[in-house]
Order: C-alpha cells, then sequence, then structure tokens
C-alpha cells in the first residue's frame, strides 16, 4: 500500500469527531450540569485525537523530506494555519480584549501568534515531531513517549498537561503510522474494537473519580488507546471504507467539511464566541442558548474556513 498517495478515511472521521468533541467543551458556560459530562471529552479525547491524528498524517511528508526541506515544509503548515489566526487576533486585539500597551501580547499576536495555547502547541509540536523523526527511530521515540506520559501523570498545572499529552499523542500518531507502512500485520484486526469499547469505558469511569494520579493515569493510557486503536483499525479496513464513503459523496463532503473546522472553531470559540457563548448562557435558557450559540460558532467558523481554503488556493496546496 503506497501511503503516500492513498486516501485514508479515518484521518477525517476523526477528524470530525474530534473536531465535534472539541466544540461541545468549549460550550460548557451554556450547557446545564446534566450536560456538562459532554464537555470533558474535548480535552482529554478530542485534543488528542487531534493531535494524533496530526502526527499521523505528517508521517510520509516528515519521512520523505531532507533535512534541507524542513523550512519550506514547515512553511507550508504556518500558511494553513496563521492566515485565519491572524485574523481573529487582530478582531480581537482592536475591540479591546488585548493591550497595545503590552509588548508581549503585541508579539504574540503580530509577530508569531501563539496568543492560545493550542495555535502555539501546533506551531511548537510540527517543529519538535521533525527533529525527533529525523533524529531517532520509532523505538526511541516509543521511550520519549513512555517518558511524557510520565512527566503528564505527575504534573499539575493545567497547560503544561495540556502540552505534554499533546505532543505525545502527536508523537503516537506518527509511530502508528510508520509501524503501519512498514508492517501491515491484520491478526490483531479482530481484537481492535474490543479495546476500543474497553478504553472508552475506561476513560468514562475514570472522569467521575478524577482527581487522583490512578484516574488520570487511566484517562490518559484510555484516551490514547481509542485514537491508536481507531487508526490501526481504520487503516486496516480502509478500502472498505473509502469504498463505502465513495459512494455517498454527500456524507463524505459533510465529514470533510467538519473535520477541516477543527482550527476555524477554535479560534472563534476561544475569541469571540467565548465571550458571546457566556451571555447567551446568562440571557437565553437551554436548549435554546445552545441552538443560538451552535448558529454563531458555526456561521463565523465557515466565514473563517472559506477564507482558509481561499488562502490555501492562493499559495498552491501541493505538499511535500
Amino acid at each position: 500500500m503506497n501511503s503516500t498517495k492513498i486516501y485514508i478515511a479515518i484521518v477525517d472521521i476523526l477528524k470530525a469527531c474530534a473536531c465535534i468533541m472539541i466544540f461541545l467543551t468549549h460550550c460548557n458556560t451554556i450547557l446545564p450540569g446534566e450536560w456538562k459530562f459532554l464537555t470533558v471529552f474535548g480535552q482529554d479525547l478530542g485534543n488528542n485525537l487531534f493531535f494524533m491524528v496530526s502526527g499521523f498524517s505528517l508521517a510520509p511528508s516528515i519521512i520523505k523530506t531532507e533535512w534541507r526541506g524542513a523550512p519550506a515544509w514547515y512553511m507550508k503548515r504556518l500558511i494553513r494555519i496563521l492566515p485565519i489566526t491572524l485574523i481573529v487576533y487582530i478582531i480581537m486585539f482592536f475591540m479591546g480584549y488585548y493591550s497595545f500597551e503590552d509588548p508581549s501580547q503585541v508579539f504574540v499576536v503580530f509577530v508569531y501568534p501563539t496568543l492560545y495555547w493550542f495555535i502555539e502547541a501546533i506551531l511548537v509540536f510540527y517543529i519538535v515531531l521533525f527533529i525527533l523523526a529525523k533524529l531517532t527511530d520509532v523505538r526511541a521515540q516509543a521511550v520519549i513517549c513512555i517518558a511524557l506520559a510520565v512527566i503528564y501523570i505527575l504534573l499539575t498545572g493545567r497547560h503544561e498537561r495540556f502540552y505534554f499529552i499533546g505532543l505525545f499523542s502527536m508523537i503516537m500518531g506518527y509511530m502508528v503510522r510508520t509501524v503501519l507502512d512498514n508492517k501491515k500485520d491484520v491478526r490483531f484486526k479482530r481484537y481492535i474494537p474490543i479495546g476500543i469499547v474497553v478504553a472508552v469505558t475506561a476513560f468514562l469511569m475514570a472522569e467521575r473519580f478524577d482527581g487522583t494520579y490512578a484516574a488520570t493515569a487511566v484517562i490518559l493510557l484510555s484516551a490514547e488507546a481509542v485514537g491508536v486503536l481507531s487508526l490501526s483499525t481504520g487503516y486496516l479496513v480502509n478500502d472498505s471504507i473509502s469504498a463505502a464513503l465513495s459512494d455517498r459523496t454527500m456524507l463524505n463532503g459533510i465529514i470533510k467539511y467538519i473535520g477541516n473546522m477543527a482550527l476555524p472553531l477554535y479560534l472563534v470559540q476561544s475569541f469571540c464566541s467565548g465571550y458571546i457563548g457566556f451571555w447567551i448562557g446568562l440571557h437565553i435558557d437551554f436548549p435554546l442558548s445552545f441552538l443560538v450559540n451552535f448558529i454563531v460558532s458555526w456561521g463565523l467558523g465557515t466565514v473563517l474556513y472559506f477564507i482558509r481554503k481561499a488562502s490555501l488556493s492562493l499559495y498552491g496546496k501541493k505538499k511535500i
């Protein structure tokens, strides 16, 4: 199987799932108590899936890109992220949420737009993943992942844990792709769906008892297991999934659209709809508040989505 040319349907499917989970997490200000369980998936599972799929998707381009091609490789990734990020940052800056009097805020908005951790993580993780892939083999990467997992469990700082689990997930995605590309072992295929069910169950049980290192470890490992098992399953049965989606062009288009909305929706909800959603939650009762926030978020996100598509067309979509 030529991994650099085939369409792998599970990538779009998991991106769409991650996008929906992250979206629901950012709706925590307008969801009543009995619906709060929907917000737990984005932080621990949605973000992990997104980063893992990114590492999985980046593997072929990293493998075939030499050191001298690294700047061009990185620039192509920046073109997909920075235009719409700058638009949202600048709008919020001139709305008064950030100050020109603070040099650090000016820097992270207009020079290197990394005001929020998710964007900063993407830009930094790309560099780290490229270097790790070129300097180490799969076994060394596995050791690094174990070390990151241990550090994650021991850390108490919220943002530090986000960074470590995100990098851990991206490296895991890269490793899964390289292992599957080099050795397709179909013997374990029958056990993968069982593993996904067990991992999700463990994740939900641990969420009820979070606050201990043991529960945190279960959440981490089960969330990662969902990503690894899902990617492996989708890769191994890719022909049948792709064939099913190719016969359903509308469904295929919707899945791709939702998956590519992850970054626009994150930007909208972190800035504009983060404040709008809070106001909606105070003034409009559920479930109407959710519907209004959904329309606002997806409307603004869709505008950014098409701006992003236009910028990609302007600079070219050719992948390294």
